[in-house]
């Protein structure tokens, strides 16, 4: 149980230090954290706020769809998701503000590949995953589609939101969508075979 907090919590650091990597870019964020900027703006709250607020509506509209009772344990997740943000927003990288074009895009793929670090860590821990990520599985799995369908069709009804919320939209949009999924594909067999190799080791060693 500890090694699983502490891979969830690792990665979920670097998960939420990418993400604010990409805001910080200015060219755009993924289609929920587009959402979360524009609501931010709007409602003068802080992005964290607006990424838990969403996180919980969706819990709900997850256990909808599911006709389940709503994850509660992933309150947990999408909590200390929208804290880290505002933690590498507010403070870490407060003064962070690229304006020249090639530094917005170092900026840009840095957090795409630090994203998807986060994410092939975090998920090993097998803890409840955030609610964005819950809502294609629930779509899959309630309406037969397969995943890459369930993923268009829970981006497109995020991107519509950050459209309607005006939202961070931009070419670091498509560039997210398109090249985090390479990134997480890659990386996630790395750690899911260094947390079952330190499982193993632990397994074996002999108690007195």
């Amino acid at each position: 149980m500890m090694k699983r907090s502490v891979f969830f919590t690792i990665g979920l650091f670097i998960l939420t230090m990418g993400v604010s990597l990409i805001i910080k870019s200015g060219l755009g964020a993924s289609a929920w954290d587009a959402l979360a900027v524009g609501e931010s703006r709007m409602f003068g709250i802080t992005v964290g706020t607006a990424v838990f607020v969403n996180g919980i509506v969706l819990i709900v509209l997850n256990a909808i769809i599911m006709k389940k009772r709503p994850d509660v344990l992933a309150t947990l997740t999408i909590f200390v998701i929208g804290l880290l943000i505002d933690f590498w927003l507010l403070i870490v990288l407060a003064d962070f503000a690229p304006v020249m074009m090639v530094n917005q895009f170092i900026a840009l793929g840095l957090g795409i590949l630090t994203v998807g670090l986060g994410v092939s860590i975090y998920l090993q821990a097998k803890f409840p995953a955030s609610p964005m990520d819950t809502l294609m599985v629930a779509i899959h799995t309630r309406f037969g589609l397969n995943l890459r369908n369930s993923r268009i069709l829970s981006e497109g009804f995020a991107l519509t939101l950050a459209f309607l919320f005006k939202g961070d939209i931009g070419i670091g949009t498509i560039l997210v969508t398109v090249l985090l999924g390479f990134v997480v594909q890659y990386m996630y067999p790395i750690f899911e075979q260094l947390f079952e190799k330190n499982s193993y080791s632990k397994a074996a060693v002999p108690t007195e």
